[in-house]
């Protein structure tokens, strides 16, 4: 129960002092911890709106990717140069799917 204090008068004694500073305390605090709720609200109204709207983008249908040349058939051939040029194919189609990602080749080995 918060006590009402006549501010026309002097505090006197330590306990006048120490009420209004607890309802001082306690009504700064309630304003703080008040901006914060409506900021956490906030926020989570914002990460509503911007979560549906990213399930929105991922329920387009994605387009179809390119034709992958088989790797097994390149590599049944004797010239070298079609097999690293399907490779470098098979490495480029894969880089459009995920432009992001980052695929670095480090050698090629003949099987």
């Amino acid at each position: 129960m918060i006590l009402a204090i006549d501010v026309t008068k002097p505090l006197e004694s330590a306990a006048d002092k120490f009420s209004y500073g607890g309802q001082m305390l306690l009504i700064g605090m309630s304003v703080v911890f008040a901006v914060l709720i409506l900021l956490w609200g906030a926020l989570e109204l914002f990460h509503l709106v911007v979560s549906t709207i990213e399930k929105k983008r991922t329920k387009a249908p994605a387009p179809k990717p390119a034709a992958v040349p088989d790797v097994e058939t390149a590599a049944s051939d004797d010239d070298e140069s079609e097999l690293v040029a399907v490779m470098a194919a098979a490495i480029a189609a894969a880089s459009e799917e995920n432009p992001e990602g980052s695929f670095r080749v480090v050698s090629f080995r003949r099987i």
